[in-house]
C-alpha cells in the first residue's frame, strides 16, 4: 500500500490524469451547442468514481485492519479535501 508521493494526497489519485486529459480532449467543443464531445468525460467520471469505490470495498475485505490504518494515512479517495 503505498503511503508516499502522490499517493500520499489521495488513494486514487492516478484518476485526476485520467479525466482532465477527458476533458482537454473536448476543450475546443467548448464554444459550440454541442454537448457529444463532454459525454465522455461525465462517463469517464462517474466509471472511475464508482471503481474507486467498489476497489476500496474490495481491498477493506482482502486488507483488514491494515486498510484501516491505510485510509487514516491516506483519507481521500480522489481528489485531496473533496472525495
Amino acid at each position: 500500500l503505498l503511503v508516499d508521493g502522490w499517493w500520499v494526497l489521495s488513494r486514487h489519485f492516478h484518476y485526476v490524469p485520467e479525466i482532465l486529459a477527458s476533458f482537454f480532449w473536448s476543450l475546443p467543443a467548448l464554444g459550440t451547442s454541442f454537448v457529444a464531445p463532454y459525454f465522455y468525460v461525465v462517463y469517464l467520471t462517474i466509471l472511475l468514481v464508482d471503481r474507486a469505490y467498489r476497489d476500496d470495498d474490495r481491498c477493506r475485505s482482502k486488507y483488514g485492519p491494515y486498510w484501516e490504518e491505510y485510509c487514516a494515512k491516506v483519507p481521500y479517495r480522489i481528489l485531496p479535501g473533496i472525495l
